[in-house]
């Protein structure tokens, strides 16, 4: 199983969306969300669209993810290659450790562009925000 997730704030800190999706191993979309986050920063809202595609892996039984998204400072610090120098930032690795235990997952960083889907599921929350 894939997962893809993407955070975007208009503003840093601004209004906020979060955006992930699942496709299984024969390439279809099996899950995904787009959720407003409120005012929240970039590097919050890429976390916290993390967190919601590491639940969704959780809720559908998922044992093994392979987790895909265009943030080196997430990616980094949740495969612990960089050290969390801000607190905030640490709480939400260690809620994404935390519901990743028990699974193997591995994390990836790709460019924007490989990662359109989930771009357009955070723009979508910030947009639904009303």
């Amino acid at each position: 199983m894939e997962g893809f997730f993407d955070g975007a704030s208009r503003g840093n800190p601004g209004k906020a969306g979060a955006g992930a999706l699942m496709i299984n191993d024969e390439g279809k979309v099996v899950w995904e969300t787009s959720r407003f986050l409120g005012e929240k920063t970039n590097n919050e809202a890429e976390y916290m669209a993390l967190i919601l595609l590491l639940k969704a892996a959780k809720e559908h039984g998922v044992r093994s993810l392979r987790v895909f998204g265009d943030s080196k400072l997430v990616i980094n610090q949740v495969s612990r290659q960089w050290k969390i120098n801000l607190p905030h930032l640490r709480l939400l690795a260690q809620q994404a450790w935390k519901l990743s235990d028990g699974m193997d997952i591995s994390y990836h960083w790709i460019p924007r562009e490989h990662n359109k889907r989930a771009d357009i599921l955070s723009n979508e929350g910030i947009d639904g925000s009303g």
